[in-house]
């Protein structure tokens, strides 16, 4: 059995969880961490977390934003089998990474 296979089905449950309520397809990575350290009994670290999303092929990184101004920050995450259809940038945001 591999390591790590209930933390990160754990992950696969918050994006279920975040695409049945809300319909949303992309995760800001501490909307994730947030929902783990929230939901689940031993929660996780940002380090842990990044760890396994980057490590993982059923997660993929859509894209950095950073707040306008400022070095604030922040990645997203979706599922590969359910990758948004349309890229979205909030208001005040720049995208600054977008992988290939």
């Amino acid at each position: 059995m591999a390591r790590y296979n209930r933390v990160v089905s754990n992950i696969e449950k918050c994006f279920r969880v975040y695409r049945e309520g809300d319909e949303l397809d992309e995760l800001s990575f501490h909307t994730i961490k947030e929902w783990l350290n929230s939901n689940t009994k031993d929660g996780i670290t940002s380090a842990g977390l990044a760890n396994l999303l980057r490590r993982r092929s059923q997660f993929k990184r859509l894209r950095t934003e950073r707040k306008v101004g400022t070095n604030i920050t922040t990645s997203f995450w979706a599922m590969k089998n359910n990758l948004p259809g349309e890229k979205y940038v909030r208001q005040g945001w720049t995208v600054i990474n977008e992988p290939l």
